[in-house]
Parts: structure tokens; sequence; C-alpha cells
């Protein structure tokens, strides 16, 4: 009895280590599994508008030469492979203005051209320039922008229909702009956008979209698939547009304009952002959503299927600095606009800010 006892003792004991060993064994094959999974993707972190200050037609400028700016979220605009951000306005001393500038209606931003340093100092890596505000003061207007950048170490994309370039980890990453606005790709000519996009799709291993549409204000938080207008100025159909890009080798779609947030989807396995709204917008009446600012972190694989992100909602004010909202303002009503204007395409979106793939539905 007894030596049965001790055998039955030391079996048990052997059956406890091996499946203990097993246990430890799987845990190391799915920790390498997930390794490998995330071993080659990418990730890109990127905001909607950014207007510095402006001292045009007057003075109204932040202290400090817009230092502090984004000190408060630097940390998360850094927390990727590559930072993208859409400039609005010019980076330049002196110049011609091309608008009749009319309070509430037409405006016109300069920003000294030093100040791209506090873009760099942020984490930024590409700022697109592709937008309605890219020709305020004319091509001298473009042509400093692009120096004041060049200097400050960064890239641009969208000016004279530039196609920003990086390399991460050996993949070949590009960055195709369209506006409405000339001098640069046009997002009303879906046809040849498709053209653009396939072409960089054989050059590269990831193509990332930025477009600059749609209408603006409160008035303009939901997405539909028809054509939208401003000031009676055609503004593209942002839907029709983003998805035949990604028809034609987009792998995620990055979208400004509108000043407020927008809904999210995904398309064939790509995600479609429709709009990040301001950013950093300084001496705006920011009321509401206008003040909202998220920050968007993407994640692809290799492939640049759409695998996991984030939105990490900012908040700013009139006059004060940007800040990361405890309420997660952005993220909750990103999540909202997804699930009702994309019911069957939206992505698993948290109230903190998390983004899945699309389930089942």
């Amino acid at each position: 009895m007894e030596v049965y006892i001790n055998n039955r003792y030391l079996l048990n004991s052997r059956l406890g280590l091996s499946n203990r060993i097993i246990s430890r064994f799987k845990i190391l094959l799915l920790l390498a599994f997930s390794v490998c999974l995330y071993a080659d993707s990418v990730s890109v972190v990127v905001v909607g508008d950014i207007m510095m200050g402006s001292d045009y037609p007057v003075k109204n400028l932040p202290p400090d030469n817009g230092k502090k700016l984004f000190n408060n979220v630097s940390s998360t605009l850094m927390d990727a492979d590559l930072t993208f951000g859409n400039l609005e306005g010019t980076l330049l001393e002196g110049g011609v203005c091309t608008k009749k500038v009319e309070k509430g209606r037409c405006y016109a931003f300069r920003t000294p051209p030093g100040w791209a340093s506090n873009l760099a100092d942020a984490g930024f890596d590409f700022l697109n320039l592709a937008n309605n505000h890219m020709n305020d003061f004319g091509a001298g207007g473009i042509n400093g922008t692009i120096k004041a950048l060049a200097d400050a170490g960064l890239q641009h994309g969208g000016a004279y229909k530039k196609v920003g370039q990086f390399n991460v980890r050996g993949k070949k990453i590009a960055i195709v702009s369209f506006s409405t606005s000339p001098n640069a790709n046009s997002v009303l000519e879906i046809e040849k956008a498709q053209q653009i996009v396939s072409e960089q799709a054989k050059l590269s291993d990831i193509v990332i979209v930025s477009f600059h549409a749609g209408s603006e204000g409160l008035k303009a938080l939901h997405t539909y698939n028809n054509p939208e207008y401003f000031n009676g100025a055609p503004r593209g159909n942002v839907v029709k547009f983003a998805r035949a890009v990604v028809d034609s080798g987009a792998d995620f779609v990055w979208g400004q304009g509108p000043h407020v947030p927008r809904a999210m989807e995904i398309y064939k396995d790509r995600l479609i952002a429709y709009s990040l709204g301001n950013f950093c917008t300084w001496g705006f009446n920011l009321i509401g959503e206008l003040g909202y600012a998220p920050i968007l972190k993407v994640e692809m694989d290799s492939s640049g299927v759409f695998v996991k992100g984030n939105i990490f909602s900012a908040i700013q004010g009139t006059y004060k600095s940007l800040e990361l909202d405890s309420e997660s303002h952005a993220a909750k009503l990103m999540k909202k606009l997804s699930e009702e204007d994309f019911p069957r395409s939206a992505p698993v979106i948290t109230d903190n800010g998390e983004i899945h793939p699309v389930k089942s539905r």
C-alpha cells in the first residue's frame, strides 16, 4: 500500500512538472508568435489642423514663440514610427497675401518660419501642405514654408504634388496628399487620384493617403456618401474618394478639413479616418467639438492591413495650449459618429479610445 501511494505521488509529481513545462512552453510559443506577428508592423500617429498663430493681418501669436504649445502632448506624438500633421497656412516673413481677408469668412495665416522647430521638437516627421491655406501668400509662401520645414529637418508633401517618402525597418512608406486647392493633387478628380495612388503602390510597401476636403464647422460632424460644399465651393465626396484610393492601393486614409472630428470606417481591412478636426489652432473660438483634438495612432502589418489603434483625446481652448483630456471627449465622439455613420463598417472603438478591427455584422 505504501509503495503504491509513493509511486502514485511520484507519478502525479512528474505529471504536474510536465504540465508546468508544457504550459510555460505554450506561453513562450505564444510570445514568440506575437513578436513575429508584429515585428514588421508600422505605426503612425496623425493629427488634424495645425496653425501655431498668425502675424497677419494683425499679430496674434502665443507667448514664448509658441514653444509650449505641444509640451503636454509631445510624448504621445512621439510614440510611433512616424508622426504626421496638417500645416494650415505658411511659415514666412513678409510676402504678399493672395486673399481678401474678411473676419469670419476668409482667413490668411502667416507664422514666423523659425517656429518650424516647434514642430520638430514636438515629434513631427511630416507636414501635409495640400490644403486651402497653402496658397495664402502665393508661390512665395509655399516656397518659404518648404524651406522652413527643411531647415528644421522635416519632410513635407502635397505642395506641387510632392509625395512624402520614408523608410521604416526596410519598408518603403509613401504619403500622397490631395485637396481642393491649386498647386496640389485634386480630391475632385477621383480617377486621376486612383492612377497616382496605384503608381505609388507599385513603388512602396505601404501607401498613406492624406486628403483635405469636406464641409466645415459644427454642422459638418457627420460624413455622408455624397458631394459636399463650403461657401458654395465643391469640397468633394470624401467617402467615394477614400474608398476609391483604397481600391487602388492605399493602406491608410487620413482626412482633415472640416475642423471637427468625424467618423472612421474599415474598408477592405484598411482604416479610413474622415477628419481629425483641429489640433493646434491658436487664437480661434474653439467651442465644443471645434476644440476636440484627437491624436490617432494606427498600427498596420507589413502589408498595410489595419491591426489596432488608439485615439488619444486632447483638447484645446482659445489662447490655451493643448492638454490631454481625461474625459476622452474626442474618442467618445468619434466612436459615436463611426457607429452612426458607418454601422456596418465602423471599427470597434472603446470609450477610452482603443480601436480594433471591425467585427462581423
